[in-house]
């Protein structure tokens, strides 16, 4: 009984990913999504790092001193011109200029890192899209050119039979047979560019390419523009360069902090040292830096933070406003993609019918060969447009919902 449910999995043929599986695979695969994440640990170690400022230095110190003896001093038994000391020095900054904003910065960051991993997971998920329903259109394209290659060999076929017994002219043939060739090209054409698309495919998800199933019916899209507008704020690369522009802000006030004083509790315990505190086992006490010339080096930088800032509010919102564009333009395409697919849904039924019609009235003497293949041409150049558009307004709507930030 194994035996044989393994001989038909092996013999059932594998059918191929939805689009959703498709973009899980691409987020298992693809180097940015790691990069992504990478970056999101390492900005959780610049936490750690911005946290360990505000913690104690604990040190190990040792020093050794040799005095040139003073002339006036004699003999004096409490100069020593050799000293040392030995001991743990333990410093806590108290007030550091700056140094609560490092770590609200670094805070942030993390939330950008974040944002900035599920924009690129939706920036991948339109590439899988893309590339799922491109993969789809190349094999529906290649379906028809075989048609358009099957059919063509039919009418050489037919004409040539004719031809024998004199009902079909020569050139009637050779036109047939130049058509034929035609198809041909165009067939090996839509090999070609099938294999460059299913490259492009596996390179996102490295699945093996197979035939995708017939698609379902067309989604209508719910609500106007402005609903789909109204979703953009929560979209993560929108979010990413409004937090970019916050985290700005703390890049600032750092820079301003550097105008401010520093105190730091300083405590050391020695372990053997000489002199006259040779017996005293510690000291405290508290250091205060002010800053008073600099050379310049803080305005200068506060400057550059205020325009870093300047630039990444000015980046936030040229991110909205491009998103709104593309967003109201993929809508505009979805809506005309639908009228579009109405007519060519017509044209389609209409030249398959011309198609059948011209073939029975030339077997009547009543058409040439040339209207039989004209219309041959036309009925499968417009298989091709409608299918190719069937797929294109899937791709259409899932361009439109994944810019809206849904994922599938």
């Amino acid at each position: 009984m194994y035996l044989l449910l393994v001989s038909l999995i092996l013999i059932l043929p594998s059918s191929a990913a939805t689009l959703k599986e498709s973009y899980h695979a691409a987020l298992r695969n693809m180097e940015s999504i790691k990069r992504a994440e990478q970056n999101i640990e390492q900005s959780e170690q610049q936490k750690e790092l911005a946290k360990g400022a505000l913690h104690p230095l604990v040190n190990g110190f040792a020093t050794y001193t040799r005095i040139d003896p003073p002339v006036a001093a004699g003999a004096s038994p409490f100069l020593l011109t050799k000293q040392y000391s030995v001991g743990v020095r333990v410093t806590q900054p108290l007030i550091r200029g700056g140094l609560f904003s490092a770590l609200n910065l670094a805070n942030d960051n993390i939330l950008l890192a974040e944002f900035q991993k599920d924009a690129t997971e939706l920036n991948l998920y339109q590439l899988v899209i893309n590339a799922y329903y491109n993969l789809k259109i190349a094999q529906n394209d290649v379906q028809n050119l075989e048609k358009l290659l099957s059919y063509s060999k039919e009418r050489v076929s037919e004409i040539r039979s004719r031809a024998k017994i004199g009902r079909s002219r020569r050139g009637g043939l050779v036109e047939a047979e130049a058509q034929l060739a035609a198809s041909e090209a165009q067939y090996q054409q839509g090999l070609i560019s099938l294999e460059q698309i299913e490259k492009n495919y596996q390179f996102l998800t490295q699945l093996k390419p197979e035939p995708i199933p017939e698609l379902t019916a067309v989604p209508r899209v719910e609500g106007s523009v402005e609903a789909y507008l109204a979703k953009l704020k929560n979209r993560p690369d929108i979010l990413a360069a409004r937090q970019l522009a916050k985290a700005a802000d703390h890049q600032v006030e750092i820079a301003k902090g550097a105008h401010y004083p520093s105190v730091d509790l300083i405590g050391n315990y020695y372990i053997d040292r000489t002199g006259v505190l040779a017996t005293s086992e510690w000291d405290a006490g508290i250091v205060v830096s002010v800053p008073f010339y600099q050379g310049g080096t803080v305005v200068a930088a506060t400057r550059q933070a205020v325009a870093a800032r300047r630039i990444s509010e000015l980046t936030a919102h040229e991110t909205v406003r491009v998103a709104e564009r593309e967003l109201s333009v993929v809508f505009q395409n979805y809506r005309q993609i639908l009228v579009q697919l109405d007519a060519m849904k017509t044209a389609v039924s209409k030249s398959e019918e011309a198609y059948n019609l011209n073939k029975k009235d030339y077997k009547n003497g009543i058409v040439t060969n040339l209207d039989v293949l004209l219309s041959l041409n036309s009925f499968i150049q417009n298989k091709r447009s409608y299918d190719s558009l069937y797929a294109m307004a899937h791709m259409t709507y899932n361009n439109l919902e994944a810019a809206t930030g849904v994922l599938p």
